[in-house]
């Protein structure tokens, strides 16, 4: 679905991801509780989403991208850098995809499920290329995509695996496997261009 950037979209679409995050957690999430808490109609969730599952989507989307621009900025700053740089970037990926649990998971299993586990892994290489064209210019274009890919499908895979019970670790234990096969020039960027 093409998503409008009229600013009443935006908002609606903001109020339906507030509403959608109020109500998670309650078994289940429906387009009524959703709506009722965004103060919306049936019609106008329609307009924006197909499913709640899409919303989910969004939701895991939306906070990827605050993810990546906090995390440009707190290397840009030196306020972290290298390696724990990149646990605090994949530690708040796992928190957001936790406490999203019950719903990814209802979304990575259904029928849709593999188109879903696919549109994750794009949006997580979208935001590090992004990310990456800002934080390392210096590399080749190649390098830069071929790391995206890599990292963007890898860390997608493996954060679905273990929410749904494929990979048995702790989050903690998640975290420092992800972190350890990050490749060692993409935890050493500042998020200063050079």
């Amino acid at each position: 679905m093409t998503r409008s950037t009229d600013p009443r979209a935006v908002r609606t679409r903001n109020r339906l991801a507030e509403a959608f995050t109020a109500v998670a957690g309650e078994a289940p999430v429906s387009v009524s509780a959703i709506v009722e808490r965004a103060g919306l109609n049936r019609s106008s969730f329609y307009a924006h989403f197909d499913s709640t599952s899409e919303l989910a989507l969004y939701v895991l989307e939306q906070a990827l991208i605050e993810i990546s621009v906090d995390d440009l900025r707190a290397r840009a700053s030196g306020e972290a850098d290298g390696v724990e740089a990149s646990r605090v970037v994949v530690g708040r990926i796992l928190d957001q995809v936790e406490g999203q649990r019950a719903d990814l998971v209802a979304v990575f299993t259904s029928t849709a499920g593999g188109d879903a586990r696919v549109l994750f892994g794009e949006r997580i290489r979208a935001n590090l290329t992004g990310y990456l064209e800002v934080a390392a210019p210096e590399r080749g274009l190649a390098e830069r995509a071929t790391a995206a890919v890599m990292v963007g499908s890898g860390l997608a895979a493996a954060v679905v695996a273990w929410l749904l019970g494929e990979i048995d670790c702790s989050r903690d234990d998640l975290l420092d496997l992800l972190v350890g096969l990050v490749p060692d020039w993409l935890n050493g960027l500042s998020g200063r261009p050079r």
